[in-house]
C-alpha cells in the first residue's frame, strides 16, 4: 500500500518529504504555511510560490455515545488497518458487528468472515449501499447471507454498551447486538478545517470548492482528492467522490497547473465498482430515484440474462438496469451486478455517460463477442435497445 517511500521521492523525483509535520495554519497575504515539527516540538514557517492542499477526508462517526471504545474500528488510513488486524490477531474475537454498508463495510464483512468470526451487518437502509439501485439490494443479501453474513437492513444504531475501555453490545432500534469486536463504516467527511480557517470557499457539499483547472478562490492555491468537490457531468452538479483514482487524476492536474500548466479536470460519471465475496457490482451515472428527483423525465429498463453464451461452461446470471431522459435518450446511469466480470463491464457504461451518448448511440455499438466471453446480444445492447421503445411513450 506504499506507493512511494520519503527516499524515493528524494532520490527519484527531488521532492522534500518532511513526515510528523502538522500544518498548523496558512498565512495567504504572506503566502506561508506555519507548521509544526511533531518529532522537535518546533514550529517552521514554510513560503510557498503556489500552495496544493491534499488534506483527504476521515472516517464518519456516529455520534452516539461509547463510540470511543478501544475495539471499535474505522478504516481509511494504512495505521488503521494494522491496528484492526493486530486486535484480531491478539484477541481471537468470535463475533464482529459492522454498521453500514457501503463499499469499505462490504469488505471488511467479507474480511472478518474469512477471519472465521461470527459477522453481523447492520444498516439503515433495506438493502446494503444507498447509491444503487433497489433491484440489486436481494442479490446482495442473498450473497452475504450465503456466506454466513447475518444482515439487519432499516435499524438505527443508538449507543455502544460495555465496561471498561471495551463495549461488548450496541444498543439499537431493533434491539442489542452483542459482540467482540465493531466496525464502524458510515463514509468519510473531507479535511477542510485548514483551509477554511485560511479563508479558502467550501463549498455546498462539505469539500474545499475548485473550477475545473482544481483552483480555489484564492489563484495560487489549488486543491486535490477526497478534500474537495468534483463537477458531475450527469448532474450538472459538484459532489463528493472520494475515490483513488480520481484523488491521483485531480493531483496531477493540480501538480501542473501550480507549475504554469493549463491542464483541466472535466469531472466525474459516478463510475465504480466494488467485490462483495464472489459477487461483483459495477454502478456509473445516478440511479433511477435520483434522476427523477433531479427532475428528469425518468425511462428505465431491467435486463436479465447470461454472463456468457449460455452453452459455454461457467455462464453465470448477470442483472442490468439502466437509466435514460426520455427527452433526449441520453443515457443517465446504470448498474450491473453478476459473477463474472461485471464489475469491469461497468466501463462500457461509463464511457457512453462520458461521451453524452443516446440509447440510439449505443444500440449501433460494435462489441466484441465471442461464446467465453458474452451472448451475442451483450446485455448493454439489449438493454438500449428495449429502452428505445419507450422514447415513444407518453410519460405519465
Amino acid at each position: 500500500m506504499i506507493a512511494r517511500t520519503p527516499e524515493e521521492f528524494s532520490q527519484n523525483q527531488h521532492i522534500e518529504v518532511k513526515l510528523r509535520h502538522r500544518a498548523l495554519t496558512i498565512e495567504r497575504e504572506k503566502k506561508e504555511v506555519r507548521c509544526l515539527d511533531l518529532d522537535a516540538g518546533q514550529e517552521q514557517v514554510l513560503p510557498y510560490d503556489r500552495l496544493i492542499l491534499a488534506t483527504g477526508a476521515r472516517s464518519k462517526k456516529l455520534g452516539i455515545p461509547g463510540e470511543r471504545s478501544s475495539n471499535i474500528f474505522t478504516l481509511k488510513e494504512m495505521a488503521d488497518g494494522i491496528g484492526f488486524r493486530r486486535f484480531i490477531d491478539e484477541h481471537h474475537p468470535q463475533r464482529g458487528v459492522i454498521v453500514g454498508a457501503g463499499y469499505i463495510a462490504l469488505e471488511v464483512a467479507e474480511g472478518l468472515r474469512r477471519r472465521g468470526i461470527e459477522t453481523t451487518l447492520l444498516y439503515r437502509g433495506k438493502f446494503p449501499y444507498s447509491g444503487l439501485e433497489p433491484e440489486l439490494g436481494p442479490i446482495i443479501v442473498k450473497e452475504l447471507e450465503s456466506h454466513g453474513v447475518r444482515y439487519v437492513g432499516e435499524v438505527s444504531p443508538l449507543a455502544f454498551q460495555g465496561e471498561g475501555s471495551k463495549a461488548d453490545q450496541l444498543e439499537t432500534d431493533q434491539g442489542i447486538f452483542p459482540a467482540d469486536l465493531f466496525f464502524v463504516g458510515v463514509g468519510v467527511q473531507p479535511n477542510i478545517e485548514l483551509a477554511q480557517e485560511a479563508g479558502i470557499i467550501i463549498g455546498k457539499t462539505g469539500g474545499i470548492q475548485v473550477n475545473h483547472r482544481m483552483q480555489t478562490n484564492d489563484p495560487d492555491i489549488y486543491a486535490a482528492g477526497d478534500c474537495c468537490e468534483k463537477p458531475h457531468r450527469i448532474t450538472g452538479q459538484p459532489t463528493l467522490a472520494p475515490l483513488g483514482d480520481l484523488a491521483n487524476k485531480e493531483g496531477r492536474i493540480a501538480g501542473e497547473n501550480a507549475m504554469g500548466g493549463q491542464a483541466e479536470f472535466h469531472g466525474i460519471v459516478g463510475a465504480a465498482c466494488v467485490k462483495v465475496f464472489d459477487l461483483e457490482i459495477g454502478m456509473a451515472g445516478i440511479i433511477e430515484a435520483q434522476a427523477k428527483k433531479l427532475g428528469f423525465p425518468t425511462i428505465s429498463q431491467v435486463v436479465e440474462g447470461s454472463s456468457r453464451a449460455g452453452i459455454y461452461p461457467g455462464a453465470r446470471r448477470t442483472l442490468l438496469k439502466i437509466v435514460a431522459d426520455q427527452s433526449s435518450g441520453k443515457l443517465l446511469g446504470g448498474n450491473w451486478i453478476g459473477w463474472d466480470g461485471e464489475g469491469r463491464k461497468i466501463n462500457m457504461l461509463a464511457v457512453a455517460l462520458h461521451q453524452e451518448m443516446t440509447l440510439e448511440d449505443i444500440s449501433r455499438l460494435d462489441l466484441a463477442y465471442a461464446p467465453p466471453f458474452g451472448p451475442v446480444w451483450d446485455p448493454f445492447l439489449v438493454a438500449a435497445n428495449l429502452l428505445k421503445k419507450k422514447l415513444k411513450e407518453p410519460k405519465i
